[in-house]
């Protein structure tokens, strides 16, 4: 307790047979919602084991007059926790139980009741760290052997995201080439072949383009108009990256004030 005075002052424990990953990101996202608590202790026990065990560390949270929160797979576990907690008037937060036995009527499939699960490294996890070297590997058109695997191939002049719209990509699972448009690097003749690749060229205004350039020079610690910002050899670049668009029968998006998110999605609509 506190008077106006005072620091409020606050004591979590975070009690899990896992790693208690999920109950902190929900304390987390629920603390913000109390700006003027600052004097926050969040103790976590995860990997519980026994009956014993949560038992001592309820213990300790009443000692510490700490508000108790779980996710607690394990039915047997969270009984004995909600009982002891109940008669010991411990603040006690059950993140899991409600949820699971509400899907569990509604559905009427019995849970698994596996620790962890949250984090079982799946199928689905490993296409998405190949996806993400495969992205890797074809940025930047560092690489065209296999570009044929990719899922989308993106092309597109400077400074119009290819790079961090491929990684948002592979960061969900599709394995995406990109390739930058330059008038003068020549692009070998097996990128065409494949009729059957999906391309999507990025494009944009050359006044937008422009002023990206020139931030990306100071950045850089250049001064002065170099060949990379003149309006002259962007305005070539980007009549160079629609003869190629046509070439590649490609999908264009302007990302001009687009956020990555809505390329992305647009890109998704055809994958």
């Amino acid at each position: 307790m506190f008077n106006d005075t005072q620091t409020p002052q606050l004591t979590l424990f975070v009690v899990s047979d896992s790693i208690g990953e999920t109950a902190q990101r929900m304390i987390h996202a629920t603390l913000t919602q109390f700006p003027k608590v600052s004097q926050i202790e969040i103790k976590k026990f995860p990997f519980i084991k026994s009956e014993k065990e949560l038992i001592n560390v309820l213990k300790r949270a009443k000692e510490r007059r700490a508000v108790v929160v779980t996710t607690l797979v394990n039915p047997e576990f969270n009984i004995v926790g909600q009982k002891y907690a109940q008669n010991e008037q411990i603040p006690y937060v059950d993140y899991m139980s409600d949820l699971i036995g509400i899907i569990q009527h509604l559905t009427n499939c019995s849970p698994s009741h596996e620790s962890g699960a949250l984090r079982k490294l799946d199928e689905k996890y490993f296409e998405r760290i190949e996806a993400m070297e495969y992205s890797v590997k074809y940025d930047d058109g560092k690489h065209f052997t296999d570009i044929g695997e990719a899922d989308a191939l993106i092309v597109g002049v400077s400074r119009t995201s290819k790079t961090p719209l491929s990684m948002y990509l592979a960061n969900k699972g599709y394995k995406v080439a990109n390739i930058p448009l330059v008038p003068e690097v020549y692009i070998p003749d097996e990128v065409f072949k494949y009729k059957k690749l999906k391309v999507f060229g990025l494009t944009a205004s050359p006044n937008y383009i422009l002023n990206i350039r020139n931030e990306r020079v100071k950045v850089l610690g250049l001064h002065g108009p170099t060949n990379y910002n003149s309006i002259e050899r962007i305005r070539q670049e980007l009549v160079y990256a629609e003869e190629i668009f046509e070439k590649l029968n490609a999908t264009v998006i302007n990302t001009e004030y687009k956020s990555i998110e809505e390329s992305a999605f647009y890109i998704e609509k055809f994958l």
